[in-house]
């Protein structure tokens, strides 16, 4: 993924549950993919040491069986992956944070959280998609099938600078992956009309629409050049974004979305795509922004 600086390796933070153990395959897959390093790490909670100081003893070995399991879940199918582990104390989301730094992907378990305890207790998933410096993968929704894997790759579309760099991600996916690229870009009725009324019983939506499927283009050129290889379906919808992309990503094998880094309060009182797709999505969501 193009950044100013290399970055390198797919860091699958582990914590013992479950869904951590299904996001490590998942990125043992996304590593394979890119021909990345997969590194897992497992952060002890523990905030009151030093940040950094190694865990030791009960904690030590119950951190490193966590790593072993996470290892066990990826198979016997990676054997040509190489596989990094580290074992460190703190805050896990300042951990994660610092790790993103370099990183070419982080990739966590599903949220621990609702979206509403996200917003007065806080989550260490939300955390680092709203702060890490490369796109954070949360997984989502149930394992898929065995490779190939031809389910699309979506990606949201605005036409912002962060919809850009979702772009740009979700074509490279979809490159790696041997995926087709579903765009989807909304808009709202209520936007045109200045509100719901019933002028849009009977409106004509069709130069609206004309016009929203251009922007779309727009944002997708040079980027089908780039990857001519990418099957890409465009889709222009009426409605809000979260809606469409929830129904999308009942089919999708992942969903790549921009995000404005919102604090879960302020998110919760405007709105946010990424965070409530972090919550709800059927599938892993990739989050982007642009650092």
């Amino acid at each position: 993924m193009t950044t100013t600086q290399t970055r390198h390796g797919i860091v699958a933070g582990i914590d013992g549950s479950p869904g951590a153990l299904d996001a490590a395959h998942w990125a043992a897959h996304a590593a394979r993919r890119f021909h990345e390093p997969l590194h897992l790490t497992r952060v002890v909670d523990a905030r009151r040491r030093i940040t950094g100081e190694t865990p030791h003893g009960p904690e030590l070995e119950e951190a490193e069986q966590s790593l072993d399991e996470a290892a066990r879940a990826i198979g016997n199918g990676y054997g040509d992956l190489s596989i990094e582990r580290s074992v460190q104390a703190g805050s896990p989301a300042k951990a994660l944070e610092n790790l993103s730094r370099t990183a070419r992907m982080v990739v966590l378990g599903p949220a621990d959280t609702t979206e509403m305890q996200s917003v007065f207790t806080g989550s260490d998933v939300v955390h680092v998609a709203n702060h890490a410096h490369c796109p954070v993968a949360v997984w989502r929704g149930e394992p898929g099938p065995d490779e190939p894997d031809r389910r699309p790759v979506v990606v949201g579309v605005d036409g912002s600078p962060l919809s850009d760099s979702a772009v740009e991600h979700a074509f490279e996916c979809a490159a790696f992956f041997g995926a087709p690229l579903v765009a989807v870009h909304t808009w709202p009725e209520q936007s045109t009309l200045g509100g719901l009324t019933e002028k849009r019983r009977f409106t004509d939506w069709t130069a609206h629409e004309q016009h929203e499927a251009a922007m779309l283009a727009q944002s997708l050129s040079g980027w089908c050049e780039k990857y001519p290889d990418v099957v890409v379906t465009r889709c222009v919808e009426r409605g809000g974004p979260m809606r469409a992309l929830l129904e999308h990503s009942v089919e999708a094998q992942l969903v790549v979305v921009g995000s404005h880094g919102r604090h879960p309060f302020t998110a919760s009182i405007i709105g946010s795509t990424s965070q409530s797709l972090i919550h709800r999505s059927r599938c892993p969501v990739l989050v982007c922004r642009d650092r």
